[in-house]
């Protein structure tokens, strides 16, 4: 009887129409939650949400402050400021959090500062979510050692929806997956983020997006028109990560230094498309992941453009472009799990892509190119000689340019190949997509 009526209140809970609650810099937390009379906070409104509800939130900046932290890990470590475990009804009717309108709010965690904790900013373990429109700043490192901060973490959560925001000019990661399947990081910013506080200042646990899943079951994880910039470590980061996942549109520059200089920080690498290092026990998952990169950019990183970072097995790089990095394409591999041996690149698909002016070294190195497939590529099987009148433009501001209306990339003519050039009549580079997805 107890279950039957335990039953019938999830059911109940379900079938409620949905809620569509406001948010306000001016609202009052005892107010009723409309437009006209909104609630402060999002904690407070956090606790009234149930499936399928619609959390609007007003422009302005939101200064978050320390006894607004919903919550801290059972292990003590970690303090997460918004506690987001609550799911939607389906990946059809997601719960929705979002800025309203064309409102852009945003999250100042500047003096958020717990002592001795890392800090997430939106910890999300709940499912069936959607976040729009709205940006993180400020977030805070307190621990001098080994640490990172993290200004989004979905750990758990399947099928939610990363849309329009913004994560810059702080000290954390701007986007960081640990667990869950079928996430969509769509139209996502992050820059200017660097740490001077823990492990002496370098920056090099700051990375722009982090695809780390620790479960093989962690599929159909996406980042899908995304931008890194001036992040002190890597633009994306897949290392260690036991699942597959692609990484379609992105442009990635100016990572591994200081913000808005040419002051080394960390690795720098653009896309980090993998990887266990040479540690002498990496995770060693049952399937070694075959990750997905297409159709991006990766420009004036510190380190590698489209890097392999000891992979153990092989990377699909379909139609990217790399421009001045010290070495456009590294395919580097690590041997096997158990050996600590770095080898040429094996079992990588390789088309399509335009390598031009790498900095310090060859347009691709570290691949056996006996042990993988490279086709139609500006480089490989053999090289295709570019100067600047091969491209349309080459002002890299351009990569920095506000986003569309609804979110999507900047037009721009940045390494977008000109009409009559031979990687133009071949489709080579970012710009062409493939409808063939096999790869």
């Amino acid at each position: 009887m107890k279950s039957l009526l335990t039953l019938s209140l999830i059911l109940l809970t379900y079938c409620l129409p949905a809620k569509n609650y406001f948010v306000a810099v001016n609202g009052s937390d005892t107010n009723q939650g409309s437009l006209e009379a909104p609630f402060a906070s999002l904690q407070h409104v956090q606790e009234l949400v149930t499936p399928g509800d619609s959390v609007f939130i007003r422009g302005g900046t939101y200064k978050i402050t320390e006894n607004q932290i919903m919550k801290f890990s059972s292990n003590g470590l970690w303090a997460y400021v918004f506690e987001m475990d609550k799911s939607g009804v389906s990946s059809s009717q997601k719960t929705y959090y979002g800025g309203y309108r064309s409102e852009r709010p945003v999250f100042d965690l500047s003096a958020v500062r717990p002592k001795d904790k890392r800090v997430i900013v939106f910890h999300v373990s709940g499912s069936n979510l959607h976040f729009k429109n709205f940006e993180i700043i400020g977030t805070q490192v307190t621990i001098t050692g080994h640490t990172q901060s993290e200004c989004f973490r979905n750990e758990g959560g399947n099928y939610n929806t990363y849309e329009h925001l913004a994560m810059h000019d702080g000290m954390a990661i701007g986007f960081y997956l640990t667990k869950g399947s079928h996430n969509m990081i769509l139209n996502c910013d992050a820059y200017n983020n660097y740490d001077p506080i823990s492990d002496g200042g370098k920056g090099g646990n700051v990375d722009g997006f982090g695809g780390h899943p620790t479960t093989e079951s962690s599929v159909g994880n996406i980042f899908k028109a995304c931008r890194a910039w001036y992040n002190s470590d890597d633009g994306f980061d897949l290392i260690n990560s036991k699942a597959a996942i692609t990484i379609e549109d992105c442009w990635s520059f100016y990572n591994g230094y200081q913000p808005n200089t040419l002051l080394a920080a960390g690795d720098g690498s653009g896309f980090k498309s993998g990887g266990y290092g040479m540690s002498s026990t990496p995770r060693n998952p049952k399937v070694i992941p075959k990750h997905i990169v297409v159709n991006c950019l990766a420009y004036y990183n510190r380190n590698q453009g489209f890097y392999a970072n000891h992979h153990l097995g092989g990377i699909s790089w379909i139609n990217n472009t790399g421009y001045q990095n010290p070495s456009n394409f590294n395919m580097l591999n690590r041997k096997s799990a158990k050996e600590i041996k770095d080898v040429p690149g094996y079992g990588h698909i390789i088309r399509n892509n335009v390598s031009y002016d790498p900095r310090a070294s060859k347009h691709i190195t570290h691949v056996d190119l006996e042990k993988c497939e490279l086709s139609n590529n500006s480089f490989s099987p053999k090289e295709t000689p570019l100067s600047d009148s091969d491209f349309v433009g080459l002002d890299a501001s351009e990569l920095a340019l506000p986003r569309k209306e609804d979110g999507s990339l900047p037009k721009i003519d940045f390494l977008r190949p000109k009409e009559g050039s031979a990687i133009y009549s071949s489709e080579m580079g970012y710009t062409f997509k493939r409808n063939d997805k096999q790869f």
